[in-house]
């Protein structure tokens, strides 16, 4: 049967099923159209469904033109479970959040089990390319396979996948195929399967042994970034009450050839992977008797970013005010990072809903990329248009800007022209004169 599969993906005579249509389910379903993969797009949001019908999209990265290119072409959206059993090979796609006590909610997963069990078929196999601890691809799915009496690399196969979407990364992307994916699978029918697959939608695989060790690098990743996050942060600290600029030391260190990655200090982490990732693996280890210390240390400093810059802020503005008066004042960005419109567990909201505590008459908010009106966290405050920033008049002056997230489609030399004093968390004015420029 592998041998017959491999034939048709050479071939291009297979279907494939995205479940979860979000920030990697989407993207990844274009990939695939674009591949001219007959591609079937899954989710038990029918909102989703509908918007994608009328043409448009829900995420910045897909625009309406690729979108509209490939509907109903090479890609079909659909809220229709049953149909995938039509399909060759299922790619799973969903969230996978933190539940009580920051131990793994692996609830869309299930859902997903739930929703598809009852359509799986010989010959099919199942991709998983959520993050989470290692063993979970093997725990969720060979129960399913050993009750529907399906012998795993002979009648059904299974391997996994770690998503690498970047939100807002404008160089590296799988509508690029510039992001090698690791790949591995159960058994080696499986895994030759799998790599037939992708091979068709990247340029690059990388394989591993198991499906654990795949599991297992991509929490790798982000703990990698989540550790070198908090120390950088944690240093942004030191060298505040030392009086030394960390920009600059940074800028310095990385002109060493090697053994340097640079890193740079911001409002703290935020989107679905960094604030999470790293304790999935700490929840896993303690079933194994392991204190992860190291990662645990890095999760609070960065979980305590937002109040900690939050309350400088404050005594910033208390400052000011002593001499000044504050009417209007101006917050960019809100997202959890630059060029995207992702807002999940977004830093600059947590620090703007302490502001706001305080000045929420006095505050206005832009983030071009973020939709006001679909989240319940963005509708309690007051926003402004960029275009009403850019336009003449007096009423569009402030007596302070606060950035907390520079996007490119922001005109900071412009923005900051009509700003009495401004506050730079990113580092994003360094190279523009402001005769009232607080470095933070």
């Amino acid at each position: 049967m592998k041998i017959k599969i491999i034939k048709k993906i050479l071939k291009n005579d297979f279907s494939v099923a995205i479940i979860g249509l979000g920030y990697v389910g989407l993207p990844l379903s274009i990939a695939c159209a674009k591949s001219n993969i007959k591609t079937y797009g899954y989710d038990n949001d029918k909102e989703k469904i509908e918007t994608l019908s009328k043409k448009k999209s829900y995420i910045n990265t897909i625009r309406n033109k690729l979108l509209k290119k490939y509907l109903n072409k090479s890609f079909f959206p659909s809220s229709n479970f049953k149909n995938i059993t039509k399909q060759d090979i299922i790619i799973i796609c969903v969230p996978t959040p933190l539940g009580k006590n920051n131990n793994p909610n692996l609830n869309y997963v299930k859902n997903v089990i739930n929703d598809i069990k009852n359509y799986l078929r010989k010959g099919q196999t199942i991709i998983l390319e959520c993050t989470s601890y290692p063993g979970t691809t093997e725990e969720y799915f060979l129960p399913i396979f050993k009750k529907y009496k399906l012998t795993v690399g002979k009648d059904i196969f299974l391997g996994y996948s770690p998503e690498r979407e970047d939100p807002g990364n404008k160089k590296f992307s799988v509508l690029k195929k510039n992001i090698p994916k690791v790949v591995s699978g159960y058994t080696e029918n499986c895994l030759e399967i799998v790599k037939s697959f992708y091979k068709i939608i990247t340029n690059k695989i990388y394989v591993v042994n198991s499906i654990k060790s795949a599991e297992f690098t991509k929490l790798l990743e982000n703990i990698y970034r989540s550790v070198n996050i908090g120390l950088i942060n944690e240093l942004t600290e030191v060298c505040q009450t030392m009086n030394i600029d960390i920009n600059e030391s940074i800028n310095a260190a990385k002109t060493k050839p090697f053994g340097f990655n640079a890193f740079y200090p911001g409002p703290g982490v935020g989107g679905h992977c960094i604030p999470v990732d790293p304790l999935y693996l700490t929840w896993k280890a303690k079933s194994f008797g392991m204190n992860t210390r190291f990662i645990k240390l890095a999760s609070k400093i960065n979980e305590n970013r937002p109040l900690n810059i939050a309350l400088k802020i404050l005594k910033i503005i208390k400052k000011i005010k002593k001499e000044k008066k504050l009417k209007k004042i101006l917050i960019l960005g809100v997202t959890y990072k630059k060029n995207s419109d992702d807002i999940r567990e977004s830093p600059c909201i947590k620090i703007i809903n302490i502001l706001t505590k305080y000045y929420s008459k006095n505050i206005k908010v832009c983030d071009p990329h973020a939709k006001f009106e679909k989240f319940d966290q963005l509708k309690r405050l007051t926003s402004i248009q960029l275009k009403d920033i850019y336009k003449k008049g007096a009423d569009n002056k402030f007596d302070l800007l606060l950035i907390l997230n520079a996007h490119d489609i922001f005109d900071l030399k412009r923005i900051t022209r009509k700003c009495a004093i401004v506050i730079d968390v990113v580092n994003s004015c360094n190279k523009i004169k402001h005769q009232n420029f607080i470095k933070f």
